[in-house]
């Protein structure tokens, strides 16, 4: 017979020295941190993730910042001012189901995202300009725009449809996308828009022609 060298209960099975009610107690099924703080943009809702903005739910986030030690644990997650975590499973070496309850802080930073910021400022990169049959250049584009936030502005013009965009390279893959969706042609055009530290900052122009 063993004792548990915390309440000195006789068993025949000890978990690293603990009767199993002692373990269940002493151990968590979940490490997680007491505060979480995240940046949000004030203009667009979408959320900070390390170098980039995206959208994302804050819940999205919390499940990478917990780490499990149990296992089969099943995890619920509730947020309004602060995060609450409910969990349900067992500790390793443990046959006796585990129930926890955690709450963690939230701190929230709203702030604008560079996107927004530059859209603020009357900034973008590239113009996107549909040319012929831009509307249904436009149809084929709709889903794929639906879900950029590079997009400054879509503008009407006479014989056409311009897209501002804040990143060259998705004018560029969009372009590209149309060519081969549309046999369409594509003409590329660059013009300096400034300096900025010493190096050319160039506006660049995708004319498809459809």
């Amino acid at each position: 017979m063993k004792f548990c060298f915390v309440c000195g209960k006789k068993t025949d099975k000890l978990i690293e020295g603990y009767c199993e009610e002692c373990y269940n107690k002493e151990f968590s099924l979940l490490k997680v941190p007491d505060e979480i703080s995240i940046k949000v943009c004030s203009k667009c809702g979408r959320i900070n993730y390390g170098k980039v903005w995206k959208e994302r739910e804050v819940e999205d986030i919390l499940k990478d910042k917990i780490k499990v030690l149990g296992k089969n644990v099943n995890i619920k997650i509730r947020k309004n001012d602060n995060i609450h975590i409910t969990a349900k499973g067992f500790l390793k070496n443990s046959k006796k189901i585990k129930e926890e309850e955690r709450e963690i802080r939230l701190k929230v930073n709203r702030i604008v995202c560079p996107n927004c910021s530059r859209r603020l400022g009357d900034y973008y990169e590239a113009i996107l300009q549909l040319r012929g049959d831009a509307d249904s250049a436009m149809d084929f584009l709709t889903d794929k725009l639906s879900i950029e936030k590079s997009i400054y502005k879509i503008e009407k013009v006479k014989n056409g449809i311009d897209i501002y965009l804040d990143d060259t390279h998705l004018a560029s893959k969009l372009s590209n996308q149309l060519k081969k969706k549309f046999n369409a042609k594509v003409k590329k055009s660059f013009k300096l828009f400034t300096r900025k530290q010493g190096k050319d900052i160039y506006r660049s122009t995708f004319v498809v022609r459809i």
